[in-house]
């Protein structure tokens, strides 16, 4: 995902020699080389490849040889560019990109778009440990290896923002900070929105409502679902179901709140795919949307427009969002630890035909 120069698909080990050179002169990775396997990674070549471009480079004095356990030390020999270096951001995500929603994908795009109109770039890393208990030794190296001006933490555990707010690396959190992190962040206000949601349905005449809550802790979610319980208004109830992120766990909390002595008469998604799978589920069993139940989500993505009715929830701009986080990073790398500016991004409502008044 970096903008940095790749090789070439010909004489692999000449390629991989010229890059590493270019890259070197860049400045790209400090005083030590990072490890076979990273480089590997980087190039998008095999180790073989890559173990023959280090001897070359060894033969050539550019790199020291590595010692045993250690990376190769850069001996300095290969000129610094004197031009100004180029913004480089790191993204730390929890999923690899196949894996990541729509919209999420379009931010990191438009991220891309923007840093390479700068001349920058952006270098998209998803470790497998990134969500492990104590990951502090692994990002030291990470970020040993790839030096960057400053980094995004994508949906980040409390010991990765723990971690970045301790040693003071330059970061914006791309979602909610843990309790006792002080770090700039930028996420959807999920309070506000799902409050607003709660009220919306209260004026629509609903006074029972459940929320649907994937089984992750995630700190948006609880932001959600406090939202809704202190709507405050006279006779508006609430209940929670949580779901185990399959689409039969979906289908087994809402035949639960439909078979309790108050059904709800509209359900809240906190996720897009739990508003898919309660418009077809409810459909199977003879519920329709919205003449016997109400549906809203506080979430979106692409696919949710190919449904009907279309479904009533709330968006959130992946363009506007991207230049929001730039001009954070922007003030970031300057040296401002505080940016300032509003955290909370405001998604727009967008009235569907899935809520009915009653």
């Amino acid at each position: 995902m970096s903008d940095a120069p790749m090789p070439a698909r010909g004489n692999l080990v000449a390629d991989c020699v010229r890059v590493m050179k270019l890259r070197l002169e860049a400045g790209e990775w400090g005083a030590r080389l990072p490890g076979e396997r990273r480089l590997a990674e980087i190039l998008q070549v095999g180790r073989d490849t890559i173990r023959l471009a280090l001897q070359q480079l060894e033969r050539e004095g550019v790199l020291e040889p590595a010692g045993t356990g250690s990376r190769r030390r850069i001996t300095g020999t290969v000129g610094k560019r004197e031009e100004t270096a180029a913004l480089r951001i790191g993204l730390l995500v929890h999923r690899q990109l196949e894996q990541l929603p729509q919209p999420t994908l379009f931010e990191i795009d438009g991220i891309r778009r923007v840093l390479g109109d700068k001349g920058g770039s952006l270098e998209v890393i998803s470790p497998a440990w990134y969500e492990q208990r104590n990951p502090a030794n692994r990002l030291e190296t990470l970020l040993e290896e790839v030096p960057c001006s400053a980094w995004i933490l994508l949906r980040s555990s409390a010991a990765v923002q723990e971690w970045f707010m301790r040693q003071q690396v330059p970061c914006l959190l791309r979602g909610y900070p843990h309790p006792g992190i002080e770090l700039p962040h930028l996420d959807v206000d999920w309070h506000a929105t799902a409050r607003h949601a709660a009220g919306y349905l209260w004026r629509m005449g609903h006074r029972r409502v459940v929320v649907l809550s994937p089984a992750d802790p995630l700190k948006g979610v609880e932001a959600a679902v406090r939202g809704v319980m202190e709507l405050g208004e006279s006779g508006f109830e609430a209940s929670v179901q949580v779901e185990n992120g399959t689409a039969i766990g979906i289908g087994r909390v809402l035949a639960r709140a439909l078979q309790t002595k108050s059904p709800p008469s509209a359900i809240i998604a906190t996720r897009p795919r739990q508003a898919a799978t309660a418009l077809t589920w409810l459909a199977s069993q003879g519920i329709r949307v919205p003449q016997h139940l109400s549906l809203i989500t506080l979430a979106w993505e692409p696919f949710l427009d190919y449904l009907i009715p279309e479904i009533t929830g709330y968006r959130a701009d992946p363009a506007a969002v991207a230049k929001l986080v730039m001009r954070r990073l922007e003030r970031i790398t300057a040296g401002d630890r505080n940016p300032g500016g509003n955290s909370w991004i405001e998604p727009t409502m967008v009235k569907g035909a899935s809520v009915a008044k009653i």
